[in-house]
């Protein structure tokens, strides 16, 4: 009868452990690519692996950099070598301390050719930094030193496309040398991982916070849930079910169109604006498009707050500048831009002397507002008299194509750069040598180059004032808003938001009974 008793208080005890357990029931759209860091740019794997690792340093939410397992950086007088002092008290997933050696090997994987890791070229001297040496100088300091200086090398070790190069332990990797598990530091842990069905994380019991507040991907994130359970839905109809069934607590991306019925479902609606780009890019090689005068013409044929407003419900404010809503660069000078004028289109296209030739619009089906951008694209435009025609391909062949430069206009949205300096960056070059980049401008790419080069906020702000200027007078391609992220969330969750970096951040984060 005593063991009976003490089973039963055994039991109950569970049973109570069980009912307090607290679970984020989340989602993504398709499974995760792999755990290295920085491995896959896309926001699935980004949103998974930012819970689990962390970086050297972080970016805030508005693009600057503070440290992260670094307590204190120093640089030499001659700008080459960056000296991080790690914090005390971290440890891994495993339990293992963080030391030097943990950094320098992660590193070294990173930039080792053989293992195809797509960040390489950050730091290889492709684009302008190249890390000769990592040397530590004891366990808990490690040196970077570069080829020669360069004044955003901590703002691109802290690249959140690049999953912030979160520091690994060498047993994440197996003994064949690929990599097997995810062993971070961050403030939850990869307990299961069912491919095509869901992923989910656990709390990191050991999490050792900075004291600082909670600031983009920087500061304290403590973890306040037991697990997050993120299913894989990758269609929005069912996403809106599972959410509004209480299936799920958070649906982080949720479709616009969306909004009112979960709003009126008791689904709280947040929204905020995203470091991206929604765009339609310009071929300026092709036959037509290298004629500045169609490419204005083109630009001046939108309605841009007619877009922004029918294609994301009116979440979206129109924006036409290269540097998104939300960075800390975005002023007087950015609000200014293209803007509705079929009269100046059709006077622009006459004197280029257009005939009304067929210009392609290339989109793709897996991303319903992007051929919707194409549709309505198309039919402003014909207002003008311009002749778009619409051709829509498969996601993967639309990629490749944009890769190649193989396109009139496509319609294509860019991933957010909470620096901007990157967004630019990624479109900002010379076509000959990297066909992927869209503006070829001579003046561009030089003012890109010394923007890059500078780190001071107020020195920074006349060059994006300046390549802002210059974009709208070239027009290489059309931006028609900023990216937006809206979220349906569960009345149980508190200190979820959507922000600027997209990718949901589930620290600081609890549900409620």
């Amino acid at each position: 009868m005593k063991r009976l008793v003490v089973a039963l208080c055994l039991m109950l005890v569970s049973l109570s452990a069980a009912r307090a357990e607290s679970v984020l029931r989340s989602m993504i759209t398709t499974d995760i690519r792999g755990l290295m860091p920085g491995n896959s740019p896309d926001d699935n794997t980004g949103l998974v692996l930012q819970q689990i690792y962390e970086g050297l340093v972080a970016w805030r939410a508005d693009g600057t950099v503070a440290p992260m397992l670094a307590k204190a950086i120093e640089t030499s007088a001659d700008g080459r070598t960056y000296i991080f002092t790690l914090r005390d008290g971290v440890t891994f997933h495993n339990g293992a301390p963080l030391t030097s050696r943990e950094v320098a090997w992660t590193w070294e994987r990173f930039l080792d050719p053989k293992s195809g890791w797509p960040c390489r070229t950050n730091f290889d001297g492709t684009r302008r930094i190249k890390i000769a040496e990592i040397t530590t100088p004891s366990p808990q300091q490690v040196a970077f030193r570069l080829a020669e200086p360069s004044g955003a090398f901590l703002s691109t070790i802290a690249r959140a496309d690049c999953d912030g190069n979160g520091i690994a332990h060498p047993d994440s990797v197996g003994a064949d040398g690929t990599w097997q598990r995810a062993i971070g530091t961050g403030p939850f842990k990869l307990t299961e991982w069912r491919r095509g069905q869901f992923i989910e994380l656990a709390r990191n019991e050991t999490y050792t916070a900075r004291t600082e507040p909670a600031d983009g991907l920087a500061g304290a994130k403590p973890p306040k849930v037991d697990r997050v359970r993120l299913s894989i839905v990758p269609d929005p109809a069912a996403a809106k079910a599972a959410v509004q069934s209480g299936n799920l607590d958070l649906w982080p991306s949720a479709d616009p169109k969306f909004a009112g019925e979960l709003k009126s479902a008791g689904l709280v609606i947040a929204a905020a604006p995203v470091a991206s780009l929604n765009a339609i890019v310009m071929q300026t090689n092709d036959p037509l498009l290298k004629d500045r005068r169609i490419r204005e013409a083109i630009a001046a044929s939108l309605d841009y707050p007619s877009m922004s407003d029918s294609l994301t419900d009116g979440y979206a404010k129109p924006s036409t500048s290269l540097v998104p809503l939300s960075s800390r660069y975005y002023g007087a000078v950015e609000q200014a831009g293209f803007s509705l004028d079929i009269a100046r289109a059709k006077k622009l296209l006459s004197e280029a002397g257009y005939k009304g030739e067929p210009i392609r619009i290339t989109t793709n089906a897996r991303f319903p507002v992007m051929n919707d951008v194409a549709v309505l694209a198309q039919a402003m435009a014909q207002q003008a008299g311009l002749n778009l025609t619409v051709e829509v391909v498969e996601f993967a062949t639309q990629l490749s194509r944009y890769n190649k430069g193989d396109y009139q206009l496509m319609v294509w949205n860019y991933t957010p750069y909470l620096d901007a300096a990157f967004g630019l960056d990624r479109f900002i070059g010379d076509k000959a040598a990297q066909p992927d980049k869209v503006w070829s401008n001579a003046a561009a790419i030089d003012l890109l180059a010394e923007l890059m080069e500078t780190a001071e906020p107020a020195a920074r702000q006349p060059l994006f004032d300046a390549l802002h200027k210059l974009f709208v007078d070239d027009a290489p391609m059309i931006v028609w808003s900023s990216g937006v992220n809206v979220s349906a969330v569960s009345p149980k969750v508190r200190g979820y938001a959507p922000w600027a970096g997209r990718k949901p951040r589930f620290w600081n984060v609890e549900v409620v009974p």
